[in-house]
């Protein structure tokens, strides 16, 4: 089964189209640091388990497609996106000592939201932003307020790269209402972007309070309400070990006994 309507605007005739810009394959060549890699982790908490699926696959940069939009959205307000973030994308795969203003610091965050909300659509029944916030960031591009998006820098080898875990969480309080339900409500997604780490984490369950577990004072959190610039040069940069901490945490989380004494009561 695949996707038949367009995840920003519900209308049909989808299109076939890359992931990552087609620039990028075409700015970075066919080098072996740009082959993406792409995970999934979704897991369904029951009363005293979780089932998990693990999936990765990689390729080159330049090959990862998704059909998961219209021709309407693409070629229109996601195609203006991607050109005003250009400049920033750019840089981050080069000097990445950028700084962002107001206004690129709002457009970048939108372009996160935007490649978060595709990856989670490329694999079927593992999203989990509803879809009223869907079409709400489709007609006017509006981040919903549980988008919680943390950057830094990053020494490994690779350039770009994702992954991304899903899940349905709850706490002792809410459990009843969890129970049996399949669908997701927390994802976490990672992105190397050239020297960039970009994590992103969306709960749309108010009780659930994990982030402190997660030891993200390393990175820069965005906060369009404060953030008045992003300065990618002042930006601290975190060994392969502590990125894949960090890439891990949601998954760690859902594996460890706190996670059990949530769900069993």
């Amino acid at each position: 089964m695949t996707q038949k309507f367009c995840i920003f605007c519900n209308s049909s005739g989808l299109t076939k189209e890359h992931f990552w810009p087609n620039w990028l394959g075409e700015h970075i060549g066919k080098q072996e640091s740009a082959k993406y890699i792409e995970g999934s982790i979704q897991a369904t908490p029951k009363l005293d388990d979780s089932d998990e699926i693990i999936n990765t696959r990689s390729g080159g940069v330049e090959t990862k497609k998704f059909r998961v939009v219209c021709a309407t959205c693409n070629s229109g307000w996601m195609s203006a996106l991607e050109e005003k973030v250009k400049p920033i994308l750019q840089n981050a795969i080069t000097t990445c000592d950028m700084r962002l203003n107001e206004q690129q610091l709002h457009f970048f965050s939108k372009w996160i939201v935007m490649k978060t909300m595709l990856a989670e659509h490329t694999k079927l029944n593992t999203s989990s932003t509803p879809k009223v916030d869907l079409q709400r960031f489709g007609e006017k591009q509006t981040i919903p307020d549980y988008f919680k998006i943390y950057v830094v820098k990053h020494d490994m080898n690779e350039i770009f790269a994702y992954s991304r875990t899903s899940v349905r969480l709850g706490t002792v309080a809410t459990k009843a209402a969890h129970i049996d339900r399949t669908d997701n409500n927390t994802q976490a997604t990672s992105f190397l972007l050239g020297k960039l780490f970009i994590y992103v984490f969306s709960c749309t369950e108010p009780t659930v309070n994990i982030l402190n577990d997660f030891k993200l004072n390393q990175l820069k959190r965005i906060k369009l309400e404060e953030s008045r610039q992003l300065c990618f040069k002042s930006l601290k940069t975190l060994e392969e070990s502590a990125i894949r901490r960090v890439i891990f945490a949601l998954d760690s989380f859902i594996n460890s006994p706190r996670t059990v004494s949530i769900l069993s009561g």
